[in-house]
C-alpha cells in the first residue's frame, strides 16, 4: 500500500500536463476519451482518497496534499480533450497578446504565445500579404541575445536550402523575414504548421508503438529531407523526436529547428554546437567534425522511439518485422564507418523493402 501512495504521490505532485498522469487516452471520439479519462481518475482518486487513511498520519498528509492536485488535474484534461489539444504539450491557454512587429518587409501582428523554451519564446501570429490574404506565421524569438548566432545561423541555413527551389521545400520551415527586439534579441518570422504533431506527441498517443506501416513512411520522408539537405552540404546536428512534425492528413513531414545546424564542416571549420543524450550519435559527444551519418544515427534513434522501443539498448519490439529492425538499427551503430551513410541510398533501400514486405505502396489514414 505504501508503495503505491508513494508513486501515485510522487506522479500526481511532478505532472506539468495532464497527461503526465493519465497517459495517453486512445479512444477515437472526445467523449469516449472522457469515459477513459474518468476511469483512470477513479483508480487514482481510490488510491489517493484522504479517508483510506485515516489510522496512520504519514500516509494520510500526503494523500491530503495530492488528491486536490489530481481532481485539478483530472479537470484540465477534460478541458484539453474539448479543445481538441490533449496529448500535446500545447498550454492549457493561449496566453492572448497583440504586439506588432515591423520590419522593411512587412507588418507583423503576433496573438499568442505558443510555447516557452530553453533557447527561444515561440508566438503565433499572422501577416497580410499582397493579395490581401491573412497568413499565419510563428515568431521565434531568442530569449537571450548571447544566444543571436544561433538564429543568424538558422537564417543562414535555411536560405541555404530554400535558395533553389526543390520538391524538398515542403519538407522546411518557410523563412520569411528577421527583425530585433529593443532588448537586442533575434527573431525569426515562419510559416506556422497546421495540422502537424511532433514525434513526442505522435508517442503520447501511440505509447506501445505506431505501426511499422507508419514508421515506413515516416522515416522516408525524414531521409528525403536529410538527404537534400546533406546534397547542399547542411548537416542537421540535432535531429529528435520535438524537431521532427507530421501532419497526418496527407504524410507530409517537416523537419524544424536548423539553429544547430553546420554548413560545409570541413571546409568552413563548423562544429557540432549541441549533444543531445539520447539521440544524438557518439562522435557528437568525442566532437568530431558534422557528418551525414550522424543525422542518420538520430534518424535510427527517432524510429525506435516511435515504434515503442529501448533508445538506451537500441532493441526494437519483435512484433516489428525482422528485416525491418535489421534495417533500423544499422542506423545506430556505434561507429560512423560502419553505420549507414547515405540518406538519399538507405531511402531507396527503404522503397525497395516496402514493395518486397507489402507489395506497391498504399496511403495509409494515420489517426491523431
Amino acid at each position: 500500500m505504501s508503495n503505491e501512495l508513494e508513486t501515485t504521490y510522487q506522479m500526481v505532485l511532478q505532472a506539468e500536463f495532464p497527461e503526465d498522469v493519465f497517459g495517453a487516452l486512445l479512444a477515437e471520439t472526445p467523449e469516449a476519451k472522457k469515459e477513459q479519462l474518468n476511469t483512470i481518475y477513479k483508480q487514482l482518486a481510490k488510491i489517493l482518497h484522504p479517508d483510506r487513511y485515516q489510522n496512520k498520519a504519514s500516509f494520510h498528509q500526503k494523500a491530503a496534499e495530492a488528491f486536490p492536485i489530481l481532481l485539478e488535474l483530472y479537470e484540465r484534461a477534460k478541458t484539453r480533450i474539448d479543445k481538441e489539444i490533449y496529448g500535446s504539450k500545447a498550454p492549457d491557454e493561449e496566453e492572448e497578446i497583440d504586439f506588432i512587429i515591423q520590419t522593411r518587409k512587412q507588418e507583423y501582428h503576433l496573438r499568442a504565445t505558443l510555447a516557452e523554451g530553453d533557447l527561444s519564446i515561440l508566438y503565433k501570429g499572422d501577416f497580410v500579404n499582397e493579395s490581401g490574404q491573412t497568413v499565419k506565421i510563428v515568431a521565434k524569438v531568442i530569449q537571450d541575445p548571447a544566444d543571436n548566432d544561433l538564429a543568424q545561423n538558422e537564417i543562414k541555413v535555411l536560405r541555404t536550402l530554400l535558395a533553389t527551389p526543390s520538391k524538398a521545400s515542403k519538407h522546411l520551415p518557410v523563412f520569411y523575414d528577421q527583425f530585433k527586439t529593443t532588448e537586442g534579441q533575434l527573431g525569426l518570422i515562419l510559416n506556422y504548421l497546421e495540422g502537424y504533431y511532433d514525434f513526442y506527441s505522435v508517442y503520447e498517443k501511440y505509447k506501445q508503438g505506431i505501426a511499422e506501416k507508419h514508421m515506413v513512411w515516416m522515416l522516408g520522408r525524414l531521409l528525403s529531407i536529410a538527404g537534400f539537405a546533406h546534397s547542399r552540404g547542411v548537416v542537421h546536428g540535432n535531429i529528435e523526436p520535438a524537431h521532427v512534425m507530421i501532419r497526418p492528413s496527407d504524410h507530409n513531414l517537416c523537419l524544424i529547428d536548423w539553429s544547430y545546424a553546420a554548413i560545409n564542416p570541413f571546409q568552413t571549420g563548423d562544429s557540432f554546437k549541441v549533444f543531445n543524450e539520447d539521440y544524438s550519435a557518439p562522435e557528437v559527444a568525442e566532437r568530431k567534425k558534422p557528418i551525414p551519418s550522424s543525422d542518420l544515427y538520430s534518424i535510427g534513434k527517432c524510429m525506435i522511439f516511435l515504434l515503442g522501443g529501448d533508445i538506451k539498448t537500441n532493441s526494437i519490439p519483435n512484433t516489428v518485422n525482422e528485416r525491418l529492425r535489421r534495417f533500423i538499427q544499422y542506423f545506430v551503430l556505434p561507429s560512423p564507418l560502419q553505420r549507414a551513410q547515405d540518406a538519399w541510398e538507405m531511402h531507396e533501400q527503404l522503397s525497395k523493402l516496402i514493395v518486397e514486405l507489402w507489395g506497391p505502396k498504399k496511403f495509409l489514414e494515420f489517426k491523431m
